[in-house]
């Protein structure tokens, strides 16, 4: 059965009509105005999915203040009141802490304050975010925020620390989402980058190649068949990148 999209948000897909993915955890409906429109999706869903029905978002309506602020701008208001809202937690759970009382939440929050820090190209606060984050989780079988650290060491050149974490996380995404998942495939891909980056292109081939087979051989009935065709997407651009670079490079 369809599910028309709803009106005014977008998902991690625009307003593309994804369906029941709606109800993936990593989907949330981001307001489209003039303050989100010029964000990436994930800054916002990172920030709004952090407020549950008992606490008001801020607003960010397009006749505020806010409306008219530069990207930048907007990225430092955003991590200015995350701040404010690590300290009033902390300030809330006395004598405990925010980490002791509400871990998740806590972990969402600085979650959301690396990727706006690297939005802002503060990548050194970003690694030292993401390396804390990873330090302090209470389940160590959790390898969702070495996903995200390895992505930084990709753009930093660090590609065999890249490649040495992410086969890591590529095996336990495959454990809990399964292969086909965007997840999954984005972990492929970032490995076959970071195996091309050292030098061994024909491995790199190869992997990027397995990742196209796994799309195509996504069902119709899959639940990530709605993610067919911009994963496809993204690993045609990926690969014809690590060509001309190839080519560039008189390799």
């Amino acid at each position: 059965m369809a599910h028309p999209p709803q009106q005014g948000v977008r998902y991690s897909q625009g307003n593309k009509d994804i369906g029941a993915a709606r109800n993936f955890s990593w989907e949330y409906a981001v307001p489209q105005n003039k303050f989100w429109d010029d964000l990436p999706y994930t800054v916002a869903r990172n920030f709004l999915s952090l407020f549950d029905a008992g606490e008001q978002q801020p607003s960010f309506e397009d006749d505020d203040e806010s409306s008219v602020l530069s990207r930048t701008e907007k990225l430092q208001l955003l991590l200015k009141l995350l701040r404010e809202r690590l300290a009033r937690k902390d300030a809330d759970a006395a004598p405990r802490s925010f980490y002791d009382v509400d871990f998740q939440v806590w972990d969402k929050t600085w979650l959301a304050i690396a990727g706006i820090q690297h939005e802002l190209r503060d990548y050194a606060a970003e690694e030292q975010t993401l390396r804390m984050l990873i330090e302090r989780r209470k389940d160590p079988s959790n390898l969702s925020h070495l996903h995200s650290l390895s992505g930084l060491l990709l753009e930093k050149g660090e590609y065999e620390e890249a490649e040495r974490t992410e086969t890591a996380v590529r095996d336990w995404l495959d454990s809990k989402l399964g292969k086909e998942s965007p997840q999954s495939l984005g972990a492929r891909r970032m490995i076959a980058q970071a195996v091309w980056m050292q030098g061994r292109q024909a491995q790199g081939e190869r992997l990027m190649a397995e990742v196209g087979a796994i799309i195509d051989e996504t069902a119709e009935d899959s639940p990530y068949a709605v993610y067919r065709d911009q994963q496809r997407e993204m690993t045609k651009e990926l690969l014809e990148k690590l060509r001309a670079e190839e080519r560039a490079a008189g390799k």
